[in-house]
């Protein structure tokens, strides 16, 4: 080879070099799979995409993947726990969580509209409102005490993925576990609402029961969901912030969402209720954030 072309070939080997990493892991890949999420539209499996992405890797893609919303104005309101059941599918060796943004939440008896959704689906929770920062590390006694509110809550995941079949729980924490609509009903203060662990819940559709959950489905108790939050948030250099709401996962199986009426009652908790439509058919004016407002601030 001669020295012109080895110089042309390195130089093509640079380059080639360079567009393989900011393919992979630039802003512009963050902003294609922000895109499609704004635009309800299946997204790609990055671990089908990328070799060796891995859990670490999902997590750093997941707080690139929030900065885009924040950029675009909305607001950090609170985090989820997801894959806290006794079975965790996708691979999962450990619980994952994922960040709420205000245009995700809804309020209690609102519309909730198919076509905001790739797949939506229906999850039975538990909302936690903070009323002051969570340090690390924490003990169980303070992390209560910095409970302000405990809620009922339903949350509307979306299967957004363009594959099931290979969904792993990387691509699942890369696209910040789903989330797409949660509801929050009236907070009630802890010592109101006592053992948490007690509190079990009954969702009906048109009058019909559909699903059924517990919360101690949650890790077996839903601190160890809250605890196992902070923990790994702090791993990675955050923490739940004063006025944060936290969902701690499914109390139930998850389920599709149909078109109709739902109630979910969460006895001593409170009643969730929503109707499930194809299409928004008239302008919707959402307030702005109302977290402050369930925590009674």
């Amino acid at each position: 080879m001669s020295a012109r072309h080895k110089k042309h070939f390195l130089k093509f080997l640079f380059l080639l070099t360079i567009s393989l990493s900011l393919t992979a892991w630039s802003p512009i890949t963050v902003d294609h799979y922000y895109d499609l999420y704004q635009a309800v539209k299946p997204v790609p499996l990055l671990t089908q995409s990328e070799t060796g992405f891995s859990y670490e890797d999902a997590y750093t893609f997941q707080e690139k993947f929030a900065l885009r919303f924040e950029q675009a104005g909305d607001e950090l309101v609170g985090y989820k726990v997801g894959l806290t059941g006794v079975q965790r599918p996708f691979g999962a060796t450990e619980p994952v969580y994922g960040r709420l943004f205000n245009s995700m939440l809804r309020e209690n008896n609102d519309h909730i509209y198919l076509l905001d959704f790739v797949k939506a689906m229906v999850e039975i929770e538990i909302a936690f409102i903070f009323d002051d920062d969570v340090a690390y590390p924490i003990t169980l006694k303070n992390l209560q005490a910095s409970v302000d509110k405990v809620a009922p809550a339903v949350e509307l995941p979306d299967l957004l993925f363009a594959d099931m079949q290979k969904l792993s729980w990387s691509d699942l924490i890369a696209v910040d576990v789903a989330p797409r609509r949660v509801i929050i009903g009236k907070g009630m203060n802890l010592d109101e609402v006592g053992d948490v662990n007690t509190i079990t819940a009954v969702a009906k559709h048109e009058g019909q029961i559909v699903s059924q959950g517990a919360a101690t489905n949650v890790m077996g108790n839903q601190w160890a969901a809250l605890l196992f939050l902070v923990e790994k948030l702090n791993s990675r250099g955050y923490q739940v912030k004063k006025g944060d709401i936290v969902i701690t996962g499914a109390m139930n199986t998850m389920f599709p969402a149909a078109r109709g009426t739902y109630e979910v009652d969460y006895g001593k908790l409170g009643m969730i209720k929503f109707k499930v439509i194809e299409k928004q058919v008239s302008i919707d004016i959402k307030p702005g954030c109302f977290c402050k407002a369930l925590s009674g601030r």
